[in-house]
């Protein structure tokens, strides 16, 4: 249960009565009122007074009580309309305990284990982050978090660095609401709208919430893109902090946490710092001191904290003592100005920083300029690693939980790492339990081999662990194996898993762990196990292992053969399963892999070891099989589907390896198809293919290539082949003249046992013949010298004839011709009358019949399952053998009849026809060998299998119509065989066309009711004929079209069966078969008598008997072609249109990075640029200056000198040279002159721009420098009035040529200091720059005069005539009637003025304008003050599209009127206000003046206004809500808003009222909705009309002013002086 906290007692701020205010507040920062648990509010009297003892200190312990949570739930979030965002959320008590918040988030939220703890800590407030350091830590943050399962604690709100984690999440993240853990620990007190979020129905599964806060309010909002939230409350409200201390004892609980449940290594935490404030500092030190230390994640570049971390971090990298004296004190410096704080603090948090630096090994920089610093959720995990200072092992083992592979790689698994004796091992088994593919391929690639590895023990252990699938379906299939329920907690053993094995795939398939050498050797390591052990206790293990009882009846009998082999055993070694049981490590693993369902350690594994095609369809086979299970036990059909998925992928795999080395090579390709697989039941690969199903391997072109070779054996004939064995076999001579393959052309087709003990090797080389040609060589050795030309040739012959008549396709004519022959003496004996004895044909065939009952027994028992019920199970498998069984059975049972000399001889007679049904439907079988007659085999057998369902559809519906007729018809029918038949005769019948209409229209007389059966009748023909035989042809013609398609492929997959069939029957056909069964019963005596072993025995069947060194060949012939397949398929992945598509996007999104910042650095140089031309503009006219300055006091010394400067002059109109700037100087004439100061005329600043710049003849040319004579004095020269020009370019030429200026210069230079010291050292630096690189040109002034100017010039107090031309309308007024009315008119022409832009576009954005800071460096009649900076407004532009539908044109500028309009209504009625007022309200506000500006760039309308400065505050916003006032003119202006309601007569209300000080800015009027006015807008888009008026009744309290002015109370009779008046115009 948790609780949340209140205020139980009211102690006001304030240290004496005298201080408080009007409306005091609690020390927990609520008023009296909002104290829900004082039974009455407190008296005046219990407050402290003045001289009354020390105030009581409030404390959260003493004043506040604990009650239950009222707040919890789910939160939605309504400010997000592209996705759900959702959040779980709880009201907590600041002491609540850290156990009971982990299991509610565990339990309860159902919140994932968390694998690492990244507790983001920063800037609370708003604060900018350089594109680079926010891309580095959304990407690298989410990434870390996702890829480890990490949790992130962050403040929860909606601004700072929580805000910048909300993005994050947004941009990176899921929308998975679990696997978004991004937890906030939030103040419940600091909430905006918490009221929103309290409730106990447990009805309301979403609770909304308007993260939409007040601006007005002090407090903050939820960030809407975390995924839970604690809310921490301590019963203040508005206090940040008091969740530091709750969310740093959940850290450390989560530390204590268990990373998983293999692991004892707890939870590791990391605290990332991105910006904050001193307070940051404290706690990166508390992090970095606690036990054990905590990493910290610095991200440099994101400011003030962090960056001092940063900047001490790499300045105490060398150095450890400390910072040099002038670096301390410039850091000293820095850190005072940005956290404004005096010298003793500041020298507090550098001794705090320079305790930080005192575990500098667990603090981590990150740098996102850097370009070799790798990627950031990398170097979050590296820190988290490198922090926690664990053992290899361990963090090993962390990574491992993480599932970073490429960590492990880059930072664990090292060259000279040092490693603890078996934690590689442990860390494989781990990687395995927790199916983790990348460390498996790591620690193989760091050397981990798997005969090291690999035991009995740790393979049980594989098999019986939790991890992965929770179904328990190995147990399931172990307790169908035993046919019996296991207990809870059984331990499957190998032999178990051996068994499973065997069930799934079926057939002839027995595992290694069943035989009896691998039982032996097990019983054997269990009893070394119990004699390592003697004197283990019951407790600390089970004395027997559960899978004992499984392994025990397979112990050998002989008790001293038992002692011996321990001995043995005892010997061999000291660990449980160090055995060389497991000669194929990889495939005992692979096996575990598929049983267990882990398809991607699966896939991993196949790719290790040998024999991989033949693996891929061990797991096809096992995974159909599994998936078959599913289905049959009910279970998920998911997990069905998906196993059905596994099997098809492996199965695909096989075949694009076969495809791959059949592209290769042709005849390897085929070894692999046939060679004996040892570590699979010595199964060859396109068996176990065949067995599972595996239809595409062996209709592949490979496979059929290898069954035509099998098919035709050693003859080698393409056309007319049936004819010439046809009569081969009638005129055997004629097989001399056939053509025979060679014996390399015969390689690669496998042998049968009987080829090979006859003597005939045909696919070995001579090297490794050591199973067919031995016997041969042993025999015929002695008689080497013996043999004659004649005994070769009739060697020669002999072989001819064994190749001709074993090859399958000679038997399988052979055996067909004779069954022909057999139907045919069938036919005859059924078709003729039967005697009392058999005829020579009956007895021919009673002869066949017997001899194929003798092979189908030998067929029986030959097959390769050893149990006898196994063996019927495989035979009874294959449906030919079902029909040949009831053929066989059905005669035998005729045959005995056929003896008796009644009617039983009759009764055989009839079981003979009807048998014989059973050997001609056999002849299809023969049919089947045949491509095309083949194909529509396959169709019918399809359709006959899948019309059962309608079959019993359309029974059922007989039935029903069957019945009734006959009960109707035959009322009084009496029980009878008669009947049944009568109920389905004639409706059967009917489905065919047949109606019996004359029964209908029949002339007997009828039964009660008989007309009901015409009617049934009908009913029951459309339901049979029309719907269900319809059904039915529909049904066969879409299995037509399905089959059609793949009937070739079935066929050739049953040409399998075909082949095999006839390669394993006798040569001789029946009833000759009986003389083969002759000599297979001598064989077998020969060779129980020369003993085979169990290998041997194993190894009957069609295989391909291959060397050591010939299957080495093989085995590296299958890895080079698995290699090239996935160098062709990662090729056609890496050049897929996908993934081209995915880089294309990753470049694009790098190439538009890289873009921006170009884009950003290309701004800067502009901006850089014009502020250097701006400047240098200024030093240009600071150096005509300087020249004429110079000029003159030379001329003072001698008028010979002054006429010689004059000289220089001559009256021109328009200068050749681009200057920007000129000066108008005084000149005078005469004799003496006096030196009057040097200033601009103010006739010179009227001048408009377009006069500078845009008028004059050629664009480039501008006006010259003028010098106006007759100015100083009385006397003129040259005639009154005249004007002469000087060149700049002459003026400069005398400035630095001059030897008189020469001999003046260093006194000027000494008079100019004293200016130089006004000059900005950012200008000198930026003036230097570009004459270094000599990139301008201006005009006549030579760059090294622009050099020795720099020292002393700098930049003039503002530039003139720098910036953009711009136009300015006022809003002026005229009187009208009388002296108390003004018509408000427009100017009709703008006044020139030139703005310098200081700020940038969008950093001063409200909700309706957007504000930017200009400079006026000129302006035209005193528009605007030069020099000033002023605020330009331009209206959002979402609000000019919303407003379009008003205004249809020029609709800024309607806009900006009527936002000017409503300025000026307020200063009117403020006007008012300030006259009305009484004397004790000495506060005066007053609204700025506001203009019209045009911007002539863009053609954009806007408004100007001056700028202010000092603390901008806002007093009540336009939809009444306004703030609780602390002093006399907050309630001043408070009561205004009020005193317009009432003196409009409840028409106007003055809200948003916003400024500093007294001077305001940005109301809003609020105009009452009224018929009698136009749809035309007059005050601006802020009029929210009755419904803000509303809301202000509502929400206004009156204060002490309100009663001055007579308001209090009266809100519904307007208070309005009599002789006011005002007049408010719309706007034209």
């Amino acid at each position: 249960t948790f609780c949340k906290r209140a205020c139980g007692k009211f102690i006001p701020k304030g240290l004496s009565f005298a201080s408080l205010p009007l409306t005091p507040r609690c020390c927990c920062g609520r008023l009296v009122g909002e104290h829900t648990l004082l039974e009455t509010g407190p008296s005046m009297s219990s407050w402290p007074g003045p001289g009354t003892g020390q105030q009581e200190e409030w404390s959260v312990e003493c004043h506040t009580q604990t009650s239950a949570t009222d707040a919890y739930g789910t939160i939605d979030f309504q400010d997000s309309a592209g996705r759900n965002c959702h959040a779980k959320y709880v009201r907590v008590a600041v002491d609540a305990k850290a156990e009971a918040l982990l299991q509610l988030m565990r339990s309860e939220w159902q919140m994932e284990r968390p694998k690492l703890l990244l507790t983001v800590h920063g800037g609370t407030e708003n604060f900018p982050l350089p594109l680079k350091v926010r891309q580095a830590f959304s990407k690298g943050l989410i990434t870390a978090a996702q890829s480890t399962g990490a949790w992130i604690l962050t403040d929860g709100i909606n601004t700072g660095v929580s805000r910048y984690v909300g993005e994050a999440v947004k941009t990176y993240g899921t929308h998975d609401l679990r696997k978004r853990n991004a937890v906030g620990v939030t103040p419940w007190g600091v909430i905006d709208n918490h009221s929103d979020l309290i409730g106990r129905d447990v009805s309301v599964v979403l609770r909304p919430y308007q993260p939409l806060g007040n601006p007005l309010s002090k407090r903050v909002c939820l960030n809407g893109l975390h995924s839970h939230f604690l809310l921490v409350d301590d019963g203040t409200l508005g206090k940040h902090g008091c969740q530091l201390g709750l969310r740093r004892k959940l850290e450390r609980h989560i530390q204590l946490q268990k990373i998983h449940p293999r692991f004892n290594q707890g939870v590791p935490v990391v605290c990332v710092v991105v910006e904050g404030g001193p307070d940051i500092v404290s706690m990166v030190l508390e992090y970095l001191s606690s036990v054990p230390p905590v990493p910290v994640f610095v991200f440099e570049g994101s400011g003030r904290a962090a960056d001092l971390l940063a900047f001490l971090h790499k300045q105490t990298a060398i150095d450890r003592c400390g910072l040099d004296t002038d670096i301390q004190e410039d850091f000293l410096l820095r850190i005072g100005g940005m956290f404004g704080l005096e010298r003793a603090d500041a020298s507090q948090l550098y001794n705090l920083l320079m305790e930080c630096m005192d575990y500098r090994q667990s603090i981590t920089i990150f740098d996102s300029e850097s370009e070799d610093q790798q990627e950031a959720d990398c170097a979050i995990l590296t820190a988290t690693l490198k922090g926690t200072k664990a053992s290899p092992g361990e963090q090993l083992s962390t990574a491992l939980a993480w599932d970073r592979a490429d960590i492990a790689k880059k930072h664990i698994l090292v060259y000279g790492q040092h490693w603890q004796v078996g934690s590689l091992e442990q860390a494989m088994l781990d990687a395995l339990v927790m199916d983790r593919v990348g460390f498996v391929k790591l620690l193989i690639d760091n050397g981990m081999t798997m005969n090291r590895f690999l035991t009995v023990s740790r393979l049980e252990e594989l098999y019986n662990t939790q991890q992965g699938p929770t179904d328990n379906f190995l147990h399931l299939l172990v307790e169908d194996v035993k046919q019996t329920h296991i207990p809870k907690g059984y331990r499957v053993s190998l032999i178990d898993v051996g068994q499973v094995i065997e069930y799934l795939i079926g057939g002839a398939y027995r595992s290694t762990y069943t035989r009896k050498h691998f039982r032996a050797h097990y019983n054997l390591l269990y009893a070394h196990y119990c004699t390592l052990r003697p004197h283990q206790s019951p407790n600390s293990s089970p004395s027997r292992p559960p899978f004992f009882r499984t392994a025990q009846p397979y112990k050998r009998k002989e008790r001293s053969m038992v002692l011996r082999d321990l001995k043995v055993a005892q010997q061999q070694s000291s660990e449980l399963g160090d055995s060389p049981l497991f000669v194929y490590n990889f495939n005992d693993l692979f096996v575990w892999a598929v049983l267990q369902r882990r398809q991607q350690m699966a896939l991993f594994l196949w790719q290790h070891g040998e024999e991989a095609m033949a693996r891929a369809t061990v797991a096809c086979k096992l995974y159909r099989a599994m998936a078959y299970e599913f289905r049959q036990s009910n279970m998920d059909d998911t997990t069905g589907e998906q196993l059905k998925t596994y099997s098809m992928d492996f199965g695909q795999l096989a075949v694009d390896v076969l495809d791959r080395a059949f592209r290769q090579n042709e005849r390897m390709a085929m070894k692999l198809l046939t060679s004996e697989m040892e570590a699979w039941s010595h199964f060859t690969c396109l068996q176990m293919a065949v067995s599972s199903r595996l239809r595409p391997f062996v209709s592949h072109s490979c496979t059929q290539m290898l069954l035509t070779d099998l098919w035709t054996g050693r003859l080698n004939m393409r056309k007319n082949s049936w004819f010439k064995i046809i009569l081969s076999i009638l005129m055997p001579p004629a097989i001399l003249l056939l053509e025979f393959k060679s014996q390399a052309e015969m390689s690669h087709v496998p042998q049968s046992q009987e080829a090979l003990q006859f003597g005939w090797d045909t696919g070995r080389p001579e090297a490794d013949a050591e199973k067919g040609s031995a016997w041969w060589e042993s025999c015929s050795a002695p008689e080497a010298d013996t043999i004659t030309p004649v005994t070769t040739q009739c060697f020669f012959w002999t072989t001819r004839l064994y190749d001709f008549y074993t090859a399958p396709v000679v038997k399988f004519w052979f055996h067909t011709m004779s069954y022909l022959a057999f139907l045919m003496l069938f036919s005859y004996t059924v078709l003729v009358k039967m005697e009392d004895r058999p005829s020579t044909q009956e007895w021919l065939v009673i002869a066949y019949i017997i001899s194929t009952a003798v092979e189908k027994t030998r067929e029986v028992f030959m097959s390769v399952p050893r149990k006898p019920s196994q063996k019927l199970k495989v035979w009874f498998g294959e449906y030919w053998n079902v029909t040949d069984f009831l053929a066989i059975v059905l005669f035998l049972v005729g045959l005995g009849l056929r003896w008796d000399s009644g009617s039983y001889r009759t009764a055989g007679r009839i079981t003979y026809c009807l048998d014989i049904i059973f050997w001609y439907v056999r002849v299809l079988d023969l049919l089947a060998v045949n491509q095309h007659a083949g194909a529509y085999l396959t169709m019918i057998t399809k359709m006959t299998s899948n019309m059962f369902y309608i079959v019993v559809m359309m029974a059922i519906v007989l039935l029903s119509f069957g019945v009734s007729r006959k009960a109707i018809l035959s009322p009084d029918e009496a029980l009878s065989w008669s009947l049944l038949r009568d109920v389905v005769n004639q409706p059967y019948w009917m489905m065919f066309g047949e109606v019996y209409a004359g029964e209908i229209d029949s002339d007997t007389p009828c039964v009660p009711g008989a007309f009901l059966t015409p009617f049934l009748q009908a009913v029951y023909l459309f339901f049979q004929y029309i719907i269900m035989v319809n059904i039915l042809i529909a049904f066969f013609n879409n299995v037509y079209f399905d089959m059609r398609s793949i009937s070739n492929k079935l066929w050739k997959y049953n040409r399998y069966r075909y082949i095999m069939t006839y390669q394993e029957k006798p040569w001789l056909p029946p009833p000759l078969i009986i003389l083969s069964h002759m000599t297979l019963c001598v064989t077998a005596i020969y060779q129980k008598h020369r003993g085979l072993s169990e290998q041997e025995t194993d190894s009957c069947g069609l295989k391909l008997y291959l060397g050591q060194e010939e299957l080495k060949r093989l085995h590296e012939f299958e890895e080079r072609c698995l290699v090239s397949y996935f160098h062709e398929k990662n090729q056609d992945v890496l050049c897929s249109q996908i993934n081209r598509v995915r880089a294309t996007a990753e470049r694009a999104e790098e190439m538009g990075v890289v873009m921006g910042e170009v884009s950003d650095r290309v701004h800067f140089i502009q901006d850089t640029l014009q502020v250097l031309d701006s400047q240098l503009g200024q030093l240009q006219d600071l150096s005509a200056l300087a020249v004429d300055t110079l000029t003159l006091l030379s001329a003072s010394d001698s008028l010979q000198q002054e006429e010689a400067r004059l000289g220089h002059c001559r009256p021109i109109t328009t200068s050749r040279h681009h200057v920007p700037h000129s000066w108008t100087l005084p000149h005078g004439g005469g004799g003496s002159v006096d030196i009057m100061p040097c200033h601009t005329p103010r006739a010179y600043r009227s001048t408009p721009p377009s006069l500078l710049w845009g008028h004059t003849s050629s664009r480039s040319q501008r006006p010259s420098l003028e010098w106006h004579t007759g100015a100083w004095g009385g006397g003129d020269h040259g005639g009154q009035g005249a004007e002469w020009v000087v060149e700049v370019e002459d003026l400069l030429h005398i400035f630095w040529y001059c030897p008189i200026v020469a001999n003046f210069w260093a006194k000027v230079q000494e008079w100019l200091l004293s200016i130089s010291r006004m000059i900005s050292l950012a200008f000198v630096k930026n003036v230097a720059m570009l004459v270094e690189i000599d990139c301008f040109c201006f005009g006549c002034i030579q760059k090294h005069a622009i050099a020795s100017l720099i020292p002393i010039f700098s930049v003039v107090a503002w530039s003139l005539a720098a910036g953009e031309e711009v136009s300015v309308y006022t809003l002026e007024e005229v009187e009208a009637a009388g002296p108390e009315s003004s018509i408000p008119y427009w100017s009709s022409k703008g006044l020139s003025a030139v703005l310098q832009p200081l700020s940038s576009e969008g950093c001063l954005d409200g909700g309706l304008r957007r504000a930017m800071l200009v400079l006026c460096t000129w302006a035209e009649r005193d528009v605007l003050r030069v020099g000033c900076v002023y605020l330009v407004k331009a209206i959002q532009p979402d609000v000019v599209c919303t407003w379009q539908r008003v205004f249809h044109s020029d609709t800024t500028l309607q806009l900006c009127l009527r936002e000017i309009q409503q300025q000026r209504a307020a200063q009117k009625l403020m006007h008012v206000f300030n006259q009305v007022k009484p004397e004790n309200m000495p506060h005066s506000p007053r609204f700025l003046d506001m203009s019209l500006l045009h911007w002539h760039s863009d053609g954009q309308w806007l408004t100007i206004e001056r700028n202010m400065t000092g603390d901008f505050r806002k007093y009540n916003n336009n939809t009444g809500e306004e703030i609780a006032p602390c002093c006399g003119m907050e309630e001043t202006l408070l009561a205004f808003s009020h005193w317009t309601y009432q003196y409009s007569c409840r028409e106007l209300l003055v809200l948003d009222l916003q400024g500093v000080g007294l001077e305001l800015t940005d109301p809003s009027v609020i105009r009452a909705e009224d018929t009698r006015y136009s749809d035309d807008m007059v005050f601006g888009p802020s009029n929210l009309g009755d419904a803000a008026i509303h809301s202000f009744v509502i929400k206004h309290t009156c204060n002490s002013c309100c009663e001055n002015l007579g308001l209090s109370g009266e809100r519904k009779e307007p208070f309005r002086p009599p002789e006011l008046q005002m007049k408010i115009e719309p706007a034209n």
